[in-house]
């Protein structure tokens, strides 16, 4: 569970620094590259959010389930 948070975290960071660099035009590296990179890192991110949801779905059970 940790590890799949810790590359959650990594991802959400890549993801970010690729849509700031592609926005403001900032060439780190070539722009089709990372158009792609940012593109297929947004896929991989979503499968870890539900890998995420699927690890940790006895605490989101226990949180909407209070009675």
């Amino acid at each position: 569970m940790r590890l799949t948070f810790i590359i959650l975290a990594i991802v959400f960071i890549i993801i970010a620094v690729t849509g700031v660099c592609m926005d403001f035009h900032l060439d780190l590296f070539n722009r089709r590259t990372m158009k792609y990179f940012h593109i297929y890192c947004g896929y991989f991110m979503i499968l870890l959010v539900i890998i995420h949801l699927l690890d940790n779905k006895l605490w989101i059970k226990n949180i909407f389930n209070k009675k």
